[in-house]
């Protein structure tokens, strides 16, 4: 999908959302970045196992200053990373 796209999927899956459960992924940043911090789980795999995690709001709005939630995902700031 096109990135100039994300903003409209996001603000479709946040209105679908009201009605039904929704389970998401995705590698876009551009996605990421136009959901809420909290809509976002945060999925990690170790050798312990998978773990899911919530993102905290408050703890991300100093750095949501300066970057989008995308930015952060890329930078390896809110866990979920693509390596």
């Amino acid at each position: 999908l096109h990135p100039d796209m994300m903003s409209t999927i996001a603000d479709l899956l946040i209105e679908a959302s009201q009605r039904t459960q929704l389970i998401v992924t995705t590698h876009s940043e551009a996605l990421v970045s136009s959901l809420p911090p909290e809509s976002v789980v945060v999925c990690e795999r170790d050798d312990l196992g998978t773990h899911l995690r919530r993102l905290d709001p408050e703890r991300l709005k100093k750095w949501l200053e300066d970057y989008s939630l995308g930015e952060l995902w890329s930078m390896g700031e809110i866990g979920g990373t693509r390596w």
